[in-house]
């Protein structure tokens, strides 16, 4: 037996209500959808940027062990800080002890003239020593003798 063809519209009329609601919905339905796709457009992007990331964190293990390396050559630092800082808390008077040996040449000069006149002073000294040392021993031969009288004159004891 052949289908009998029906009325499309009176079909639809024959359609439960809840049906009919459910049809109602589809231009809503529709508009999500479309912007649903605005919004995931950008997916494809974000799953090739985060297989990018993943690439890139594997040298995140090499990196670590490079820091822990860093962290050993540089712990020295601090150390190296607490001696710049009594190094610059000294600087004026290292400064001050500069200004003083910039004046050592000039007192050097100075202290090397007095030395030559004192020098001078020796040798001339010295001379005048030499001259007294002589004189006494001329005194001493000229007046000998007359200590040796003088001993065997009356009322001297020996």
């Amino acid at each position: 037996m052949a289908p009998r063809v029906t009325d499309p519209i009176a079909g639809l009329l024959k359609l439960p209500a809840h049906a009919l609601d459910g049809l109602r919905q589809l231009p809503a339905v529709g508009r999500n959808t479309a912007e649903m796709a605005g919004h995931t457009a950008g997916l494809e992007k974000v799953s090739s940027d985060l297989e990018s990331l993943a690439a890139d964190a594997t040298v995140l293990p090499g990196i670590r062990a490079d820091m822990a390396e860093v962290a050993k050559m540089t712990a020295s630092l601090e150390a190296m800080d607490a001696r710049m800082a009594h190094i610059e808390e000294a600087m004026p008077v290292l400064v001050e002890v500069q200004q003083h040996l910039a004046r050592v040449p000039e007192a050097l000069e100075v202290l090397q003239e007095r030395i030559e006149h004192l020098t001078g002073l020796l040798d001339r000294f010295i001379g005048s020593v030499d001259r007294l040392s002589e004189s006494v021993d001329r005194m001493e031969a000229t007046v000998g003798p007359l200590g040796r009288i003088a001993n065997r004159l009356p009322g001297r004891q020996n």
